[in-house]
């Protein structure tokens, strides 16, 4: 059964509606009648009984010149559930196979005992301004190094990693009466108004740029937001030096987190 586990540009994980098609046992020329069937059809997602949505649980994919049908990527849930769905004869195998891939990446990260403490540790570096820097600088050399160059990182990181832009933040902080200069980046704006933000974008960045799958990459990210709140963490602006109410952590974790992509 060749089925191809894919990640995304976005770092979802993705099969081929074709590669799916011939999975399932079913012939190549009722390809395009069983797409069209499979995007319109009603199933039980984690999050509710829907309809697939585009964008979200699947994508067309950019139709090449001598191409004779549309080909489609589909997220492993879609496709698990349309394989279920089926009238396949090996449908439960395609099932429990990409069912297996879901429980490797799954949508909530589930941290044992040692992982959590690590993340602690991880989270309490997070609050110095100079592991975020870094955390960054991996994340965009992973990228590069995935893509072949730098290209749209910039619309990526927003879309993807940080949710938020310069001129929201601005008028954000403007409306609560907060001074902002033109001269203020996004770490400087986001540390005025939401600075457990910084340390969810920082451990995104950090558990992405090591090419784990983005997904699981913003679970993280948003568990360690979570755990800052819990413990009432400070994000400290290191760059100068200021580290009189950083929050002690772990030294080699600071070093490894403090690492810039050379």
């Amino acid at each position: 059964m060749e089925l191809q586990i894919l990640t995304s540009k976005k770092g979802t994980r993705v099969v081929k509606a074709s590669e799916l098609h011939r999975a399932l046992g079913l012939t190549d020329h009722h390809y395009q009648t069983n797409v069209r069937h499979w995007l319109k059809d009603v199933y039980q997602f984690p999050d509710g009984i829907r309809r697939a949505e585009g964008m979200k649980d699947y994508a067309r994919a950019r139709k090449a010149g001598n191409a004779l049908v549309q080909e489609y990527y589909l997220s492993v849930e879609l496709a698990k559930l349309i394989a279920l769905s089926s009238r396949s004869k090996v449908k439960q195998a395609v099932a429990i196979k990409l069912s297996k891939e879901a429980e490797v990446f799954p949508e909530h990260v589930q941290l044992d005992g040692a992982a959590l403490l690590n993340l602690l540790e991880q989270t309490k570096a997070m609050t110095r301004i100079s592991c975020q820097r870094a955390a960054e600088s991996r994340h965009y050399k992973h990228y590069v190094q995935r893509r072949g160059n730098g290209e749209y990182w910039n619309h990526f990181r927003h879309e993807q990693v940080v949710f938020t832009t310069m001129e929201e933040l601005r008028s954000a902080l403007t409306h609560r009466k907060v001074k902002v200069s033109g001269k203020h980046n996004l770490r400087d704006l986001l540390l005025r108004q939401d600075p457990y933000e910084l340390i969810r974008i920082g451990i995104t960045d950090h558990y992405a740029a090591q090419g784990n799958p983005l997904p699981y990459a913003q679970e993280l990210g948003k568990l360690a937001r979570k755990l800052a709140q819990e413990m009432h963490l400070e994000v400290v602006d290191d760059r100068n030096g200021d580290l009189l109410f950083a929050p002690a952590a772990d030294a080699d974790v600071l070093r490894q987190m403090q690492r810039v992509a050379a």
